[in-house]
Parts: C-alpha cells; sequence; structure tokens
C-alpha cells in the first residue's frame, strides 16, 4: 500500500512509465502522420472523441468503483483480523485456567499451553498471508510453529484451515468433558469468526473480476488516448498535443489504478499491507504474554507498505 504522503516524481515515472512511454509512441505516430500524409481538406475528429470519451468516462467510474470496494471489503477483513487475534489472545490467557480441568500441573506448563495456541495462531494469520499472496515461503512459520509441526501442516491443501482446525482439537483436549463450559463456547466462536475472515478474503481472491468487462475497459482507454493524440495529425499543433497528452495520461492513470485495486491480494504496491497487518499483531499478542524482545513494526520501503 502506498503510504507516501508526497508522492515524489520518481514514483510517478516508475509507475507510469509504461503509459508515457505509449504516449510517446502516439506523439511519434502523430508527427510522421503530419510529415508524410498531405491532406487537402483538414477535418476534425473532436466531436467524435468527445463523445467516446465521456462513454469510457462511464466505464471508468464502474470499474474503478467496483474495484475500490473489492480492495476495501479486503481492508476491512484484516481489520477485523487484528481486532479478534487480540480478542483471542485476551480470551486464552483469561479462560485457558486451572478449572477447566487442563493437565498443565505448574503454571509454568499453563504458561507454555497459553503461549502454544497464541503463537500457533501467529503462524495462522501467516499463513493465511502467504497462501492469498501464492506465495510458497512456508518456512517463515517455523518461528511460530516449530518445525516438525510446520512440516506436518504443509502437505494439506489449504493450511491455514488446518491450522484453525488444530486450534480447534488442541482446545478441545484441553477443557475434556467440559465443552458446553461457556469459556470453551466462547473461544469456539473466535475461531469461527477467523474462518469467517478467511472465507471472506478467498471469496475476493478467487471471484475473478469480470476479465471481459476489465479487458475491453483498458483496450478502449488505449484506443481513446491513440485517437484523442492522432487526431491533430493534419493540423500539428503542440499546445493543443500536450493537452490532449494530459488528458490521455489522466484516463489511462485512472484506469490503472482500478486494474491494481481490483486484485487486493497480489502484494503489489496498491495491495493490502498484510505483512505490516501481520507483525502489528505479532507484537501485540507477544506483548499480552509478556514477552520483551519483540521485532519493530515494519516501515515503509520507499514509500510502499507490504
Amino acid at each position: 500500500m502506498v503510504v507516501f504522503k508526497k508522492v515524489p516524481p520518481s514514483f510517478i515515472f516508475k509507475y507510469s512509465g509504461g503509459m508515457i512511454l505509449g504516449l510517446l509512441v502516439f506523439i511519434l505516430i502523430t508527427w510522421l502522420a503530419n510529415k508524410s500524409m498531405v491532406i487537402h481538406q483538414p477535418t476534425t475528429l473532436l466531436p467524435s472523441i468527445t463523445i467516446f470519451g465521456t462513454i469510457i468516462s462511464l466505464f471508468l467510474a464502474f470499474k474503478t468503483n467496483e474495484s475500490y470496494n473489492r480492495w476495501w471489503e479486503a481492508r476491512i477483513l484484516w481489520g477485523s483480523m487484528v481486532n479478534y487475534s487480540r480478542s483471542f489472545s485476551r480470551q486464552i490467557l483469561n479462560l485457558v485456567t486451572p478449572e477447566i480441568g487442563t493437565t498443565a500441573q505448574t503454571n509454568e506448563e499453563l504458561t507454555a499451553i497459553q503461549k502454544e495456541l497464541i503463537y500457533r495462531h501467529l503462524g495462522y494469520i501467516n499463513a493465511l498471508r502467504i497462501a492469498l499472496r501464492n506465495q510458497n515461503s512456508w518456512e517463515e512459520l517455523d518461528r511460530f510453529l516449530g518445525s516438525d509441526e510446520r512440516k506436518q501442516i504443509t502437505r494439506y491443501a489449504n493450511i491455514p484451515t488446518q491450522l484453525v482446525n488444530l486450534q480447534a482439537n488442541r482446545l478441545k483436549s484441553l477443557f475434556n468433558n467440559t465443552k458446553n463450559d461457556f469459556r470453551y463456547m466462547q473461544i469456539d466462536g473466535t475461531l469461527n469468526e477467523f474462518y469467517n475472515i478467511q472465507g471472506g478474503c478467498e471469496r475476493i481472491k478467487n471471484t475473478v473480476f469480470p476479465r471481459a468487462y476489465s479487458y475491453l475497459t483498458t483496450v478502449f482507454t488505449w484506443l481513446f488516448a491513440f485517437s484523442l493524440i492522432f487526431s491533430l495529425y493534419d493540423e500539428l499543433n503542440w499546445e493543443i498535443l500536450i493537452m490532449r497528452v494530459l488528458v490521455a495520461y489522466v484516463f489511462l492513470t485512472l484506469e490503472k489504478i482500478s486494474r491494481g485495486l481490483k486484485d487486493p491480494f497480489e502484494n503489489k504496491v496498491s495491495d493490502i499491507p498484510m505483512t505490516a497487518i501481520c507483525r502489528t499483531i505479532e507484537i501485540d499478542l507477544r506483548e499480552m504474554l509478556g514477552e520483551e524482545d519483540l521485532p519493530p513494526p515494519l516501515k515503509p520501503d520507499k514509500g510502499v507498505l507490504y
């Protein structure tokens, strides 16, 4: 996610370098047409292009709005993940106590069980992040799950789902035959919320933005940009050309922004900063455990928070 307070020109050129190159090609074509074509009767395409631009703006408005809705829903889901993670940790620390009949004999053993559950949850949120980004860096989970448990869990197709199921089985064993205990039911309800959040993320991830609409909008926007610039081929006016290039650049930039927002889990500059959110959760939960050797919050990398 881009977090610049003031976007530097270098980032703009890096982000829109392809568009700038394409516009330069259109200008070159227009200039060559002006030099090579003999025009006996100047024509103007501007009225038709104005209508074309109006139609394209409607397409772009709809695409940008729907893309942002997908991005914002993804951000809400990960915001809920932060809140429910804190609640889960609080429940583990305050409800998993000797009164539930656990086999833990000492405070140290009980603390170890609480740490196991909370650390497995940290493994879960990072596993969900890795899965949504289609990455394969499961070794990252070793510091939360341990190498043996990580190797066992990565055999499954949906690793985050199995981690929540593993948490449920562990809680079942801890509460023995007291599953009707309100404490067990409350923690189990929080586990269900993790599934709801995960399901929402998977729905956004696996529901493809209508390809025909997305593709045609991109094609039509570039066609509009070319038509807007090329319409000056019979009377090359550099002042007007600059203004039309700026208009074309605005349309192309809006189209690219909407393209970036529609898939918020691809680890692009416009995506949800899941790595930073996972680090925030890790710091909060480990502080609740009383740990002091904590990792620092993630900082933006060249103005982008991942």
